[in-house]
């Protein structure tokens, strides 16, 4: 392309962008997807020097994934997906006192805690044979 300003030529280079293409699903919220988002968010939650708090990135986590199984290659994000995914089926067999507890507790006061609810799910069965 070019334009004639007064006696000089200016000559541009017109560069062409990719549209980026939309990708957006909206999830009925009972879902394992939706599940696993929401799951997602929290136990990969980070703090900022600040003291701010920001959500685990799910939807990038899942378009990594996509991307490297469309592309046939492994990748490090790909392996942390597939490893999340079944740490999310091994936290959702737990009870929901103990989701909650792993998501928000130290590894050491998780451990701790845990030791006291099951001795404490023991103590309620022993308790309802009487």
């Amino acid at each position: 392309m070019s334009l004639w300003y007064g006696v000089c030529r200016t000559t541009f280079k017109l560069m062409v962008v990719s549209k980026k293409v939309s990708l957006e699903y909206k999830l009925d919220p009972t879902s394992k997807v939706a599940s696993f988002v929401e799951w997602y968010e929290i136990t990969h939650r980070t703090t900022n020097e600040n003291g701010r708090k920001r959500k685990g990135n799910a939807k990038k986590a899942i378009l990594d994934f996509l991307e490297s199984a469309v592309s046939g290659t492994q990748t490090a994000e790909s392996k942390s997906f597939v490893d999340s995914v079944k740490q999310f089926v091994e936290d959702t067999k737990l009870p929901k006192e103990l989701q909650s507890a792993k998501n928000n507790l130290s590894a050491e006061d998780y451990e701790s805690f845990k030791t006291l609810y099951e001795k404490m799910k023991r103590e309620e069965e022993k308790s309802t044979m009487i």
